[in-house]
């Protein structure tokens, strides 16, 4: 039999407090071993050593019964001291009330002491005494009344605990019916918010069942942990506060498990992987808060402008994904994030994602990671190749960027985008890894100040090859072969890439990290190529015998613009982006239309 721990404080509060005897009803849901209710019976003729119960209570009992689907467990009342187990008179009474309730298998009969005394098995410690729980069974030789072991269901203590922690007020225990159960619930009211507690067997070692309801809102269930290491009396209450969050007033937040609300965008917390939540404040401000403190660090080096900047990564492998990661960090406000494949298990070792990633889009696996780091950062992301966005949404994305940043392994799709972003004026960062990231290229295009990058690397190809520093293309794909390559080698061309895309964000301004770029652009030297081994390619035709050379040289290029290029030449010559096919035909749809060609 189980007793709510509400039902031992009434017993405390109308029976042991008070002189006996005085005694009451226990009524619990039909067919259920459990007591949710004390019905005093302030009526009952009672004299210190008898107690018989008034024809009131009966009433009141019945009523419970019929109206609210309770039936009667027992008789409970007190004895003078010492007097601890029923009397012959009660022994004649329980027999009675068994005969009378032929639907329940045990009839209760606690009685209740007053003062100090050792506690047996059966027996439960009162402020003022101790109630001794006894109970009448059918065996074959009739009724027998023995001691029955209780468990209390600490219902209302844990709701009060948490009542406290919300700055709230528990509001009682009831009965509610969840499906075909009969189950004890407490109610907890903080800050126009509702908690319904509904408890089952076993309960604190297994969990509830949590229902919130906002005023005017709909009713939720909260998604709860239920940490069995915790102590027992403040398990209910370290579980609820990792889905409320004090103080109000609640309203739906997301954010990470065990951190602060971020966000009230549910968009932007499926992406990000945040827990749903019930939180006051704005989580807006928290999460700039965290943006602040990233940029703590850096501060003076880059300037604040670049909350207010938004760049379009396209490509988001090795390259990409780290230049998103490290723009997000240095404060840039807002990324869009193009690419069309999902993360492998080869992708792990040289890129921004985890093990959790594999089998996912890597725009969402990276958006997440980009999330966790800045969480105020404003993201779009784009599960496709860039020649699926079509011209109008492509042009559309890079007129909304302050820089673009091409870090494809396709070279149409590089040549796309810095069409584009040569015809709408915006500046753009083109990466490229060489032969086994032995070296790479970072090439700027600006307009009006640099050749565009189909000019810039008109005459590469050649020297690639000859050099034997090109990449082999997979003429399937028109896409260049994956490398094998350390990643500390690929991320060395890309953290040029990053600290030059940030210094043309911060072009025209004081911050220090503005003129990186600009003294390259004055120079004429937007091309710039890097090695990650020694003697390599052309360089040592460089430096000749200048001493201290080794690995990690960089030479800077300045290329030449055509004056009838469709791009950057000759204004009135120039064709609009999109009036350009974003792809050529594939090799397979060329020899297929050759077949079909009459």
């Amino acid at each position: 039999m189980r007793v709510l721990d509400a039902v031992v404080r009434a017993i405390e509060a109308e029976l042991a407090a008070h002189a006996p005897e005085r005694g009451g009803a226990l009524v619990g849901p039909r067919g259920v071993p459990l007591v949710t209710e004390l019905v005093p019976d302030p009526q009952a003729a009672a004299t210190p050593s008898t107690y018989r119960p008034s024809r009131a209570l009966d009433a009141r009992v019945k009523a419970l019964e019929r109206d609210e689907g309770l039936e009667l467990k027992g008789l409970v009342h007190s004895h003078p001291a010492l007097l601890d187990a029923p009397s012959a008179q009660d022994v004649a009474e329980l027999a009675e009330g068994l005969a009378r309730n032929g639907h329940i298998a045990i009839y209760l009969a606690p009685i209740v002491t007053r003062g100090p005394g050792p506690l047996g098995p059966h027996e439960l410690a009162l402020p003022s005494g101790k109630i001794s729980f006894f109970a009448a069974r059918r065996t074959a030789h009739g009724p027998e009344v023995s001691p029955l072991r209780v468990a209390i269901v600490p219902l209302l203590r844990d709701a009060e605990r948490l009542a406290r922690e919300l700055d709230g007020v528990a509001a009682g225990v009831t009965v509610v019916d969840v499906g075909d159960a009969a189950l004890p619930a407490a109610r907890v009211r903080a800050d126009e918010l509702e908690l319904l507690v509904v408890v089952g067997d076993g309960y604190p070692t297994l969990p509830p069942l949590v229902l919130a309801t906002r005023a005017g809102g709909d009713t939720e269930q909260l998604s709860i942990p239920w940490p069995l290491g915790a102590p027992e009396e403040v398990r209910l209450c370290t579980a609820v506060r990792t889905a409320v969050e004090p103080p109000g007033p609640y309203r739906p937040v997301y954010g990470p498990p065990g951190g602060p609300g971020l966000t009230s965008n549910p968009e932007r917390a499926r992406l990000a992987g945040w827990a749903r939540r019930l939180a006051g404040g704005e989580p807006a401000l928290v999460a700039e808060g965290l943006r602040t403190a990233l940029l703590a660090r850096g501060a003076g080096t880059a300037g604040d402008s670049l909350r207010e900047r938004r760049v379009l990564v396209a490509g988001c492998g090795s390259v990409g994904s780290y230049v998103a990661e490290q723009l997000a960090r240095s404060g840039v406000g807002a990324l869009s994030l193009v690419d069309p494949e999902t993360v492998e298990a080869v992708n792990l070792s040289r890129t921004s994602y985890e093990v959790g990633d594999v089998g996912r889009l890597k725009v969402e696996a990276l958006a997440r990671r980009l999330l966790a780091v800045q969480p105020a950062l404003q993201i779009e992301v784009l599960a496709c190749a860039v020649d699926a966005l079509g011209p109008e949404a492509l042009d559309a994305q890079v007129r909304a960027a302050d820089l673009v940043v091409a870090a494809t392994d396709d070279p149409a799709a590089q040549r796309a985008l810095d069409r584009f972003a040569y015809g709408r004026g915006r500046p753009a960062v083109l990466v490229g890894l060489y032969a086994g990231a032995q070296g790479g290229e970072v090439v700027m295009t600006v307009p009006g100040r640099t050749p565009c990058y189909l000019c810039a690397t008109r005459t590469r190809g050649a020297l690639e090859r000859a050099g034997g520093v090109a990449r082999e293309v997979d003429y399937g794909t028109a896409r260049l072969r994956g490398e094998i390559a350390l990643g500390a080698d690929v991320h060395h061309v890309a953290s040029a890439a990053v600290k030059l895309g940030l210094s043309l964000l911060l072009a025209g301004s004081d911050a220090p990290l503005a003129g990186v770029a600009e003294g390259a652009l004055a120079a004429g030297t937007p091309y710039l190529t890097l090695s990650t081994v020694a003697e390599y390619w052309f360089y040592p035709q460089v430096f000749g015998e200048t001493p201290g050379q080794h690995a990690y040289q960089s030479v800077w290029l300045t290329p030449s613009p055509r004056a009838d290029c469709p791009v950057c030449g000759d204004p009135a010559g120039r064709v609009d982006p999109r009036d350009v096919p974003l792809r050529g035909p594939r090799r397979d749809a060329l020899q297929q239309a050759l077949r079909e060609d009459p």
